[in-house]
């Protein structure tokens, strides 16, 4: 039996439309999620400081927004792997905390200090700030805290 040339343009443009949104992530992509999980446990755990407390789910929210701009396509569909990424990652902090715990909270102050250049563009922030490398005092001195504190409390 014979394909049509109709039937096999619709096949390869199904196959295209699953390859695109098979795309790996990109490192943006990935460094907001991992930051995005970093301070939800940041907002989990640290509740008793209200304004601490508004700007870990703010982080949260910016990083989502990052990952879902950098993914490009269906805005829900992005949310949705936002979502289920970050439940997966947080998952996965579970599952290491004992052996990685000094791990996550230096990435604490990483993706405190990348929030930081997020915050001090306001509630509208425009760009986004080049992933940090080297991390400044103030906010190596305000997340180190921040970091041990929370991971203690969320692995108990």
């Amino acid at each position: 039996m014979k394909k049509s040339p109709i039937a096999a343009t619709l096949a390869l443009l199904i196959l295209s439309a699953q390859a695109a949104s098979a795309e790996p992530e990109s490192r943006l992509a990935k460094q907001a999620l991992h930051c995005s999980a970093i301070f939800s446990v940041f907002a989990e755990t640290l509740t008793e400081d209200a304004r601490l407390a508004k700007e870990f789910r703010l982080g949260v929210g910016i990083f989502t927004e990052v990952y879902v701009r950098e993914r490009e396509g269906d805005r829900a569909a992005a949310l949705r792997e936002a979502e289920q990424g970050r439940s997966a990652l947080l998952k996965q902090f579970r599952e290491q905390i004992e052996q990685r715990e000094p791990y996550l909270r230096e990435d604490g102050v990483v993706c405190g200090a990348w929030a930081d250049g997020f915050f001090a563009q306001g509630e509208d922030w425009s760009f986004v700030p080049v992933y940090p490398k080297v991390i400044g005092m103030g906010s190596r001195q305000k997340y180190t805290p921040i970091g041990e504190q929370a991971f203690k409390r969320w692995k108990k």
